[in-house]
């Protein structure tokens, strides 16, 4: 066959062409260090290339995610032993504050320190982190989750979230802790009842927190609220208890009632035997009004008429018959609350135990005639009001019995809720250690699995570089041939033959 001069000359261009091309993919290959670039380059292991530096993206992104999680449960853990501090002081100073032998001058110091504590705890709840965005307040991280309103007492502006981080497959990490979970829904009381002593009382009498000493006995009455009446038969006779309760038989508004006194002696008294009751009934006055009568025992109260749209401090008070009730809320029409009789007249003797329906208190002190205690269901309360509400009760003048009496009991619910307050910081704390560990324990393992992924990466797209450099060598030498053997024959002709 017979070869032209041009096709000569294209084949040689080609083959430096062809020399050329390897050579520059050869030093892309040593320039990354990557034997395994394009799909070309291997079709079989760049699929597990691709898969494999996904999954080392997504691990690297749950250090990431677990990095800002440690950061901001270890900002809420410092904010939480602050908060822990303050109540250990104000649990003190309520101790404290229970000392008979304090004057009003010594009270009115405790209540300063108090108050000193009180700000220093909204301040705590009112933490930002680096991003000057609030810990305490759930989703809503740019509001101010605790402000205090026009009468003084503190609000929750936040909301019940807590954002969480994803630290590992299908692990989700909370990084804060909702206000609210925090400082507002802490159990009243002992976490089954408040004792309370009515305001209006005129002995020294105390009760106490109250107890249940048969669950089985009390499952079906620990729900209801109940009030402990003294009265005296006959003028100067000694004082008798008697116990009724308060049930809420049919009830679908939101109003809060309380029997706030009794007197058994009065003639028309329709609740004076054991097992007796008398309903509280709500009835609108018209549709949407707003306005209901109230009747007790289907007799109406004086004043007749509840409205709800007008709030009043206290609470709007209602009586007929010798039974005296306590209304705010919006009830709903026909609600009906029951007021049975537990415990009929018994003589009181100071420190005896009244037991009833599984319950069991106590009251200590001298008694008076229509003197009344309430032991009503525990609800949640905030650190806040409990703290104010101590400062308050340790500025209630006088050191007569029924002041004392008031301070005393008032302090012993403070100091109770003050001790669960405590305790469900300590609980929240413990929850945010063991958030930490896990995102501990998920840091290393994703670790881990980055560090395997990437040696299995490595094999299989890392360059042999002692091989690469060696074959890069051999192909500069093979161009470097190429060339010279073109420019050779390039420079043949017959003419110089002759």
């Amino acid at each position: 066959m017979r070869i032209s001069t041009q096709m000569f000359y294209q084949r040689n261009v080609d083959s430096m062409q062809g020399h050329q091309s390897k050579l520059s993919q050869q030093n892309i290959h040593l320039s990354t260090q990557k034997r395994v670039i394009h799909g070309s380059d291997d079709a079989v292991a760049i699929s597990t290339i691709q898969r494999l530096k996904q999954d080392v993206s997504v691990g690297e992104q749950y250090i990431k995610n677990g990095d800002a999680a440690e950061s901001a449960n270890s900002l809420e853990g410092i904010s939480l032993s602050q908060v822990t501090n303050i109540l250990q002081r104000v649990r003190e100073l309520t101790v404290k504050a229970g000392n008979d032998t304090n004057s009003e001058d010594n009270r009115d110091v405790l209540a300063t320190e108090l108050e000193g504590l009180l700000d220093e705890l909204v301040g705590v709840a009112n933490t930002k982190d680096g991003n000057s965005q609030y810990i305490f307040s759930g989703y809503q991280v740019d509001t101010q989750p605790f402000q205090k309103n026009e009468f003084g007492t503190v609000d929750y502006h936040g909301d019940d979230g807590s954002k969480s981080y994803r630290v590992g497959p299908g692990v989700l990490v909370e990084g804060n802790d909702a206000g609210s979970t925090v400082f507002t829904k802490i159990a009243e009381g002992n976490g089954t009842f408040v004792s309370e002593g009515n305001l209006a009382n005129t002995g020294s009498g105390v009760i106490d927190s109250a107890s249940v000493i048969d669950q089985k006995a009390a499952k079906d009455f620990v729900e209801q609220d109940y009030t402990i009446s003294i009265s005296e038969p006959t003028p100067g006779a000694d004082p008798e208890y008697s116990v009724y309760g308060l049930d809420d038989t049919a009830v679908t508004g939101n109003a809060n009632v309380k029997v706030s006194s009794v007197d058994p002696t009065n003639a028309t008294f329709p609740v004076g035997t054991v097992g007796s009751s008398a309903d509280v009934v709500f009835t609108e006055t018209a549709p949407l009004s707003g306005q209901f009568n109230v009747t007790i025992g289907g007799v109406a109260t004086v004043p007749a008429v509840y409205d709800s749209t007008v709030v009043t401090t206290p609470a709007a008070s209602f009586a007929i018959n010798g039974i005296s009730i306590e209304v705010d809320g919006i009830p709903a029409t026909t609600d009906t609350y029951s007021m049975t009789n537990y415990v009929e007249p018994t003589v009181y003797k100071e420190g005896q135990s009244i037991e009833f329906n599984g319950i069991k208190t106590t009251i200590k002190g001298n008694v008076e005639h229509l003197d009344n205690f309430t032991l009503r269901q525990s609800g949640e309360k905030d650190i806040f009001s409990t703290i104010q509400y101590t400062i308050d009760l340790l500025r209630i003048p006088g050191e007569d019995g029924p002041a004392k009496a008031q301070r005393t009991m008032g302090l012993e619910m403070a100091h109770l809720q003050i001790d669960n307050a405590i305790s469900n910081v300590t609980k929240v704390h413990t929850s945010v250690g063991s958030r930490t560990r896990t995102i501990v324990n998920q840091r290393e393992s994703s670790l881990d699995f980055n560090l395997t992924n990437q040696k299995t990466l490595s094999g299989l797209e890392d360059l042999d570089m002692a091989a690469a450099i060696s074959q890069f060598k051999l192909q500069m030498s093979q161009l470097e041939v190429s060339q010279q053997t073109f420019m050779q024959l390039q420079s043949l002709s017959l003419f110089k033959m002759l």
